[in-house]
């Protein structure tokens, strides 16, 4: 049951954030001479009990699975407001969307290994909408999305055409939600990712070569960023905008990020600042007693461990250098 207020739940946070794996911790890990090591340098924190239960550094899916687990109900037993917090899950059911109807048209095997049990909708009841008539199980908003694509795919079979509306219907719904609940933290975060990722689709359209209209199909209209601004990037260079982002709040994403994104020709460095970015925006304001602020900060907080964690592992499992997993590491929480 959801707790009466959001001081309660802030407190619980206060706590849980002294746990969080520090930036030197994870330099060690980082360094650690082998994948037994790291794991070794993990179990020293509070994934312990965790880590003593898997036979093997193969199993840290496992470990980072469970802790998610355990965030979840956490954040879900403290939480005031469920319809909010469930604004910052719903990416994981989009993404088992994505991976159901990926299977389904274009017959990808092996895909349940993909699936996230993060998501509001559990697997099983997903698959369950998604498979009878009409979807009327599903909410609304999912089954509005699904018909389309069910409808465009009658005519013609396009993969993309399934990341474009199911991406569009999410942040639709975000924002609906925003709106009703006029909880301007919320909307700003979201209106800034939002902005991130069609930066993000910038690099890459105009790495492809296309025009302005194969891109406006996948921008976001809901970051601050207008469409004048895509226009005219498309037709500019690299350098004219980073200038002109110059005296945004994405000023440094833009310049660092792009300047790497020329340097190697991939996009891992820009979306390593954009997440240092919007974890930033989050701790910044995580102080707020009477709000969701914190609580969103921990889960995302969390969520970067868990994922600082997996690079830190792949990278030792493949005998990757230290130095090529540091440039994948992102900034910590805490």
């Amino acid at each position: 049951m959801s707790q009466p207020s959001y001081e309660y739940g802030v407190a619980r946070v206060r706590v849980l954030e002294t746990r969080l794996l520090s930036r030197d911790r994870i330099e060690r890990m980082a360094d650690a001479l082998s994948a037994e090591e790291a794991l070794k340098i993990l179990a020293e924190t509070s994934y312990a009990p965790l880590v003593a239960e898997v036979g093997s550094p193969y199993d840290y899916e496992e470990i980072l699975v469970r802790e998610m687990k355990r965030v979840r109900r956490f954040i879900e037993e403290i939480s005031p407001e469920p319809d909010m917090i469930g604004l910052f899950f719903l990416k994981y059911d989009f993404h088992n969307l994505k991976v159901i109807l990926k299977n389904k048209y274009l017959g990808n095997e092996n895909d349940d290994l993909a699936l996230s049990e993060m998501g509001t909708i559990p697997i099983d009841d997903l698959k369950a909408g998604l498979e009878a008539e009409d979807h009327k199980a599903l909410p609304e908003f999912i089954t509005d999305a699904v018909k389309e694509i069910e409808k465009m795919f009658s005519v013609r079979v396009d993969p993309q055409k399934i990341d474009i509306v199911l991406d569009r219907a999410m942040y639709d719904y975000i924002f609906q939600i925003c709106r009703k609940k006029r909880n301007s933290f919320a909307t700003q975060y979201f209106k800034k990712q939002a902005d991130l990722i069609n930066l993000r689709s910038l690099l890459r359209v105009k790495r492809l070569g296309e025009d302005f209209g194969f891109l406006k199909e996948l921008l976001l209209p809901y970051g601050e960023l207008d469409m004048s601004f895509y226009a005219d990037a498309m037709e500019q260079s690299y350098e004219n905008i980073i200038s002109t982002l110059e005296y945004t709040p994405y000023n440094k994403v833009a310049a660092e990020g792009i300047q790497a994104f020329l340097r190697s020709g991939d996009l891992t460095a820009f979306e390593r600042l954009m997440d240092d970015y919007l974890l930033e925006y989050v701790r910044e304001v995580k102080h707020n007693p009477f709000g969701i602020e914190a609580i969103v900060g921990y889960l995302l907080g969390k969520e970067n461990e868990i994922k600082l964690i997996r690079i830190i592992m792949v990278g030792k499992l493949n005998n990757m250098p230290a130095e090529k997993i540091r440039e994948r590491l992102r900034d910590v929480y805490v």
